[in-house]
């Protein structure tokens, strides 16, 4: 997405952190055809991180006209031109790794059907040709996971194994995380889940590591996560370094051999070098790019001596052997932990402590709509958080309103009394927009006063909302309160300020404010 490339700060960050993260690779000089086949097998995959954040206006679903998008109406339309339609139509889908976010994929299944059914057709394609996905789900709000309640972690991680299944028909077996971002808890509740693979960056890992093999995650009670560690100089030069990418050729015979380890060559023992970017890299932030994707698919890589191999099916051939300790939490583009999501750090410019305060703010309204959801919902749900691990399913018409109330009603029955039945409702659906206020993108950047805090602070006002209309219970006012004490340092516009200038609704869809905090 557009809002998704790094900062000039960011893009520093990653490639000191790529030189010194602690990786086991070997530069060797650069092998050219003559010297092939190699030894060992010699395997690449291609991660693309699918992903854009919610750009809907919560209370009327429109997208929002985005002059920087010209001559599309909006980002999405000018990346699905740019980006996923030209790779769709190459058939790039049918062998890179991917993940599709959730918010992409429901906005493309909507309004680019045909590109939508592309993807899909692809994994297909994949899975009957090898008998393994190449698709990973994806944690659903691209949620920091690290950062959230265990309850909360949970429901992210199922919502997107359940918008997997709908999607592809089968259960997924990998996921990727927001910002790769993880402590043991998510990675375990991912395992409990069935979730059995994910992707990190090498300093993620708390030793020095092989990239170029996976590992296994000892988590509790005898459960294992295997994590694959992307090749963060290739990585970091696909991503930030155009002259990387202008030639699929020279790519392939003079950068990629030298990321193989020499003795495990010698060996005879396979490798994996595992480049992980943004999808929308080929084709939007890059043009041309897809070209450029499909030549090293195609001819490059196998040209050169690699297999181009998808994740899933690396393991079935070569599964993990050793273990691995993490830092913990930690994430790809942050290297304070999780602090550029949490309270601000160096990673980005100006005066970062807006974070802390919007965080707290969210955090405070969250925590109260949770113990109104649990309380009231409690009347007519059997569980009220499982029946909210399962909303999903039928806010999305993915199954009927009879078998939703048959295994989460109170007596396996919708309530008698229908006020009691749309009450529930609200409350669910608010819990819905709590879960999209802490979407990262709100976080990730330099300042408060951007499209991607103002769209977390719109959602959070749609569940004040949807609270207010259920109990009549005013949460508005204190999270004004609270978002006063965020404030932009290059326009000096607090939360609540930006809070009062979100598109108008009507009377009566919110608590009237009482000051003017």
């Amino acid at each position: 997405m557009e809002q998704d490339v790094l900062d000039l700060v960011g893009a520093v960050l990653f490639l000191l952190q790529a030189r010194e993260g602690g990786c086991m690779i070997e530069q060797t000089t650069a092998l050219d055809s003559s010297a092939h086949p190699l030894p060992g097998p010699a395997y690449l995959c291609l991660h693309g991180h699918f992903y854009q954040p919610p750009r809907e206006e919560p209370f009327s679903s429109m997208l929002p006209i985005e002059p920087g998008a010209t001559p599309f109406a909006n980002y999405n339309e000018k990346i699905t031109a740019e980006c996923y339609r030209p790779n769709a139509a190459a058939g790039n889908f049918e062998s890179v790794s991917f993940d599709l976010g959730p918010t992409l994929a429901a906005w493309l299944e909507q309004t680019h059907p045909d590109v939508y059914q592309q993807i899909v057709r692809a994994e297909q394609v994949h899975m009957q040709r090898y008998g393994v996905s190449n698709a990973l789900a994806q944690a659903y709000n691209h949620t920091i996971l690290p950062l959230a309640t265990a309850r909360d972690k949970r429901t992210q991680i199922l919502w997107g194994l359940h918008d997997f299944r709908h999607r592809y028909g089968h259960d997924a077996h990998g996921m990727w995380l927001a910002e790769t971002a993880i402590d043991i808890d998510c990675l375990d509740i991912m395992a409990q889940c069935g979730v059995t693979y994910t992707v990190l960056a090498p300093w993620q890992a708390a030793v020095p590591i092989d990239p170029t093999e996976p590992y296994l995650v000892p988590l509790r009670n005898g459960r294992s996560i295997t994590v694959f560690f992307y090749n963060a100089p290739l990585s970091g030069g696909v991503s930030f370094d155009w002259n990387t990418t202008n030639n699929a050729e020279i790519f392939a015979a003079h950068y990629l051999p030298g990321h193989l380890i020499a003795d495990k060559r010698q060996a005879g023992l396979p490798q994996l070098v595992i480049v992980a970017t943004d999808g929308e890299l080929y084709g939007h932030h890059k043009p041309w790019r897809d070209k450029f994707l499909s030549h090293l698919i195609q001819r490059g890589a196998p040209a050169n001596g690699f297999e181009v191999c998808t994740l899933e099916r690396y393991i079935q051939v070569y599964p993990a052997t050793k273990t691995v300790q993490l830092h913990e939490p930690s994430a790809w583009s942050c290297g304070h932990g999780v602090a550029r999501w949490h309270t601000g750090c160096e990673c980005t410019e100006g005066d970062s402590r807006w974070k802390g305060a919007l965080r707290q703010a969210l955090v405070h309204l969250a925590e109260r709509g949770d113990q109104l959801f649990e309380h009231y919902a409690s009347e007519t749900l059997s569980d009220p958080w499982a029946a909210r691990d399962d909303y999903l399913l039928l806010r999305n018409k993915w199954e009927t309103p009879a078998q939703f109330w048959e295994r989460h009603g109170l007596y396996q029955l919708p309530p008698a009394d229908p006020q009691l039945e749309q009450r529930t409702l609200q409350l669910l659906e608010a819990q819905y927009y709590l879960q999209y206020s802490f979407t990262s993108c709100g976080f990730f950047f330099e300042d408060l006063d951007r499209i991607e805090p103002r769209n977390d602070i719109a959602f959070a006002r749609r569940a004040i909302s949807l609270l207010w209309q259920a109990l009549g219970i005013d949460l508005q006012q204190s999270f004004l309160d609270d978002l006063a004490l965020a404030q932009s340092w290059r326009t000096s516009y607090t939360g609540a300020e930006l809070y009062r200038q979100l598109p108008f609704v009507r009377p009566g869809l919110l608590p009237p404010v009482v000051n003017g905090a």
